[in-house]
């Protein structure tokens, strides 16, 4: 029996190496929802119908538990977590506990942004904070310091409130992220990006833009509600001695040109499908 009990330590403890392992190199996958997901609602004025299973646009990156009993694979639809105990690899339908995590179940519209957050088990295996990569009860401790290329899992979600936070590789510390109502009044700067002609890939709802290439479009980053049913801006800083252009052949409304020492928003609109610019030059 001593025997056998060495043998399963062993053979559990290889299976969290291995899951260590490439726990170091994951990422959040985003998604959107195929159909609409119902759930109690206050003002609907009909008995609550919770919906245990959900059907996604794509399921890359949602496992089946490795524990018994245990979500390997956590989703995050608005500000409401799921654990996945199921998933149909053909229709993308998996079949959920609601709610989790000490979120709250409620509808959910067809098209909405999904975040994927995998390795739960391996987080939970480990005794640590019982939360997978990237989404936490909380926000990051103000003040602390951050290594973008050291952080494990970005973004950093507080699933309780859905603000996001990234880690700066200017000011190396936590700044607002999407979705997160200090990008507005409290918002560092994520990086700088140079305005090579072809489209652009957001660091943040703040950054630099360096250089004088034509912007065709956005790259929509993780985390980013540009769904038929989203919304979210961000600001470019155009910098000092650059003067860039945007044009109108993407994602963008309308042209104009990144004036140097100015700052530009653009705005997704769900109706559009496009980015609104706030001002043309």
């Amino acid at each position: 029996m001593k025997n056998k009990m060495k043998s399963l330590v062993a053979v559990l403890a290889l299976v969290l190496a291995c899951a260590l392992s490439a726990s170091a190199q994951q990422s959040m996958i985003q998604t959107t929802l195929a159909s609409a997901v119902s759930g109690p609602s206050l003002y609907s004025g009909t008995p609550p119908n919770i919906s245990q299973t959900v059907t996604l646009a794509s399921c890359t990156g949602i496992a089946a538990p490795i524990l018994p009993g245990t979500p390997s694979t956590i989703i995050y639809i608005d500000r409401e977590a799921m654990g996945v105990f199921i998933i149909n690899s053909t229709s993308c339908a998996a079949t959920v506990n609601r709610g989790y995590l000490g979120t709250q179940a409620s509808p959910h519209l067809s098209g909405a942004m999904v975040l994927v957050a995998p390795n739960y088990a391996v987080t939970l295996a480990q005794g640590g904070n019982p939360v997978p990569n990237g989404l936490f009860q909380q926000d990051p401790p103000m003040g602390s310091t951050c290594t973008a290329s050291n952080t494990t899992t970005t973004p950093w979600v507080n699933i309780l409130t859905g603000a996001q936070w990234l880690c700066s590789s200017v000011t190396g510390g936590w700044v607002a992220g999407w979705n997160n109502p200090y990008a507005t009044e409290w918002s560092g700067q994520t990086a700088t990006v140079a305005a090579a002609a072809g489209v652009l890939l957001p660091s943040g709802p703040t950054f630099v833009v360096s250089g004088s290439g034509a912007i065709t479009g956005f790259t929509i980053p993780l985390g980013f509600n540009a769904t038929s049913s989203g919304e979210g801006c961000f600001n470019i800083i155009s910098a000092t001695g650059s003067t860039w252009t945007w044009t109108a052949a993407g994602n963008i409304m309308t042209a104009g040109t990144g004036t140097a020492g100015k700052m530009f928003s653009f705005c997704w609109s769900a109706s559009l499908s496009k980015f609104v610019p706030s001002a043309l030059s």
